[in-house]
């Protein structure tokens, strides 16, 4: 697994081979993480257009209920999460 993209304070991409998961910043008062792994058509649209990811994005964080039956908590728990993101951040991206 590794870290593709990220928007700070917004998202986070990852990906391992063609799966895609995105990490999304939600809440107001109170910050929380939603995990998705984004379906093909989700896949094939932000591989069309990169940009729309924020969209995807501003979609989870305000519809929360509806995508909460995808959220991942134990991948946001995960060793491999872990291991991708310290790779991520000692890159310097």
């Amino acid at each position: 697994m590794r870290i593709i993209a990220e928007s700070t304070w917004s998202w986070l991409l990852c990906a391992d081979g063609d799966r895609r998961w995105l990490i999304v910043i939600c809440g107001s008062v109170g910050l929380y993480e939603c995990a998705v792994e984004l379906s093909p058509e989700e896949r094939a649209l932000i591989a069309a257009d990169p940009s729309q990811i924020d969209s995807l994005a501003r979609e989870i964080a305000g519809s929360r209920a509806i995508y909460a039956q995808r959220h991942l908590p134990a991948f946001l728990a995960s060793q491999a999460l872990r291991d991708a993101m310290r790779e991520w951040r000692s890159a310097g991206a």
